[in-house]
């Protein structure tokens, strides 16, 4: 499994044990998958785009499906932001089908006022049935 750095949530290389973008010390992170999980969604309100942006990118990717809401938060809460709405998309769609990701992407779907992350909800929850 592909690890992230605990601070920045940048994409480690699976060898790294020092974050090539910030410079934590991975290896010294006690990195239990439910507190990590926890500080991922927790990362979706931070102020840093970037930092917000890496937090989804890897829920997408360890399929942290108790994110759900805690996404679709962030996508209603800062609407201008069409890349980070489309990110989440794509996050939501890596998951294996469940009902969490299909309420998550119809309430995409209906409540974003973007209409390009409606579209892209609405063709996730096609490809997912």
């Amino acid at each position: 499994m592909s690890e992230f750095c605990p601070h920045c949530f940048h994409l480690a290389a699976d060898n790294e044990r020092t974050c090539s973008l910030c410079g934590t010390d991975i290896s010294q992170w006690d990195s239990s998958t439910q507190d990590f999980n926890t500080r991922l969604i927790q990362a979706l309100h931070h102020p840093v785009d970037d930092v917000r942006l890496r937090a989804i990118y890897a829920i997408g990717k360890r399929g942290v499906i108790a994110a759900a809401n805690a996404l679709v938060e962030c996508a209603l809460s800062t609407p201008a932001d069409v890349v980070q709405g489309l990110e989440i998309i794509s996050a939501l769609s890596s998951w294996p089908p469940s009902p969490e990701q299909q309420r998550t992407l119809e309430r995409l779907a209906g409540q974003h006022p973007a209409k390009i992350v409606q579209i892209a909800a609405r063709n996730a929850l096609r490809q997912a049935t």
